[in-house]
């Protein structure tokens, strides 16, 4: 997986927590598991995510992103817009349809002001005219084939911005410190090192089994107080 300097450069731009697509105010499930005693240190925390990463991201996102990607280096509007039907149907819990969307929307605009042409226009006014929708796994694709980074550095870096998140919301959520925080972060890159994982999951239809997370993003939508939007 060699990358240019400018494609390196470009991929740690869109994992950047300061790029500006408003996933730091999202936690998706993860302050209700606090509030409920199910996560409550940095072990608790590793597993969380370890599960998310396991029975939704590389099974559900990973292959909607790579199926994505396939249809937007084709240049396949119709395609890509049918995935990320797909993609925002998976994402039962309203704030976590909702928050993806606002990301995935945030993505298609910024990919079509970092990497203007015909293709990325065309994505643009789709979004425009609500034929796109915003599936941020199906936009972090289009952003990375506008961009000309090839499929395994793009899926590698969208499960990073994942994990990074979650842990960056459990910083803020949880009495850990920074360097607990990057343990995690280091523990977790095991587990999208599992070719055995990735390689079944991408042979297979996208699916996400996580009940657990989708209860507990069900019962924030209600909570009287919270820090994050979801």
């Amino acid at each position: 997986m060699d990358l240019s300097v400018r494609d390196l450069l470009g991929l740690l731009q869109w994992c950047d927590s300061f790029f500006p697509a408003g996933g730091y105010a999202h936690s998706f499930g993860l302050e209700e598991a606090v509030r409920d005693g199910t996560v409550r240190d940095g072990d608790e925390l590793f597993r969380w995510i370890r599960a998310k990463l396991v029975y939704s991201v590389v099974p559900g996102e990973g292959v909607l992103l790579c199926r994505a990607y396939e249809a937007a280096v084709r240049e396949d509007l119709d395609a890509v817009c049918r995935w990320d039907e797909e993609g925002l149907a998976m994402r039962l819990p309203k704030e976590h349809h909702d928050g993806g969307r606002a990301i995935g929307r945030r993505w298609i605009q910024m990919a079509a002001d970092l990497y203007p042409s015909r293709w990325t226009n065309r994505s643009l006014e789709a979004l425009t005219h609500g034929r796109l929708r915003g599936d941020p796994a199906v936009a972090f694709a289009l952003a990375g084939g506008a961009a000309g980074r090839s499929l395994t550095p793009t899926r590698i870096g969208y499960f990073y911005g994942v994990a990074s998140g979650q842990v960056s919301a459990g910083l803020r959520l949880l009495p850990i410190g920074q360097g607990e925080g990057q343990r995690i972060l280091h523990r977790l890159w095991g587990v999208l090192e599992e070719t055995d994982l990735l390689k079944a999951a991408m042979e297979a239809a996208p699916f996400s089994f996580q009940p657990a997370l989708e209860i507990r993003a069900m019962r924030h939508e209600t909570a009287e107080m919270r820090l994050f939007q979801s």
